[in-house]
């Protein structure tokens, strides 16, 4: 009987083993892709504070989990100052506009992708200050049974924390990537009507 010989695929060179992050991706359509760990997230934190001293860091928020729910207060960076910040992401580059350029930005995401290939969607226009001016947050802290400040730890050390949302499925955890891209255009041909 002949041996089959196993082939290595793209997908075994990039699998999802999970685990716990420690650093994460900041890329796509903005001008300072970068990469952060607990340390630099603080500091850019502490950055921000300064630059505005009214700037939200602290959320709590209540959400329902598998296991029922769940009221938690997290600490961190805003999203989107760490995408707009000059000391962060540095700003959105234009991205794919479709066959309209106004407001091309309200085409972009935020995709957040954990260590085990969750990934979660924000879009643009929920964080952007003019739109909906959610304040959804890169997390790495929380607050403890004793109420003091503690590193999350089940959690990676970064995990995005969306405000409003009744169920805590954009709440991903152990982050590896968070990525702005576009929309593609639409496929559709215009019509008249």
């Amino acid at each position: 009987m002949r041996k089959e010989e196993k082939i290595p695929s793209v997908w075994d060179k990039n699998k999802c083993l999970g685990g716990f992050s420690q650093s994460f991706r900041l890329g796509g359509e903005l001008n300072n892709p970068t990469t952060y760990n607990l340390q630099n997230l603080r500091n850019l934190r502490d950055t921000l504070k300064k630059q505005n001293p009214a700037l939200v860091t602290e959320i709590t928020v209540s959400f329902q989990t598998g296991s029922g729910p769940q009221t938690e207060t997290y600490y961190g960076v805003p999203l989107w100052e760490l995408i707009n910040n000059p000391k962060a992401g540095g700003g959105l580059k234009p991205g794919n506009s479709g066959l309209n350029p106004k407001n091309s930005f309200l085409r972009q995401y935020v995709l957040v992708e954990a260590t085990d290939c969750y990934g979660a969607v924000v879009a643009i226009g929920e964080i952007q200050p003019n739109f909906e001016g959610k304040t959804v947050l890169v997390a790495y802290a929380k607050k403890g049974s004793d109420g003091t400040v503690v590193p999350l730890r089940d959690e990676g050390f970064a995990r995005l924390v969306v405000p409003g949302d009744k169920a805590g499925g954009r709440y991903v955890s152990n982050v590896r990537n968070i990525l702005i891209l576009s929309a593609p255009a639409s496929p559709l041909k215009p019509k008249y009507f």
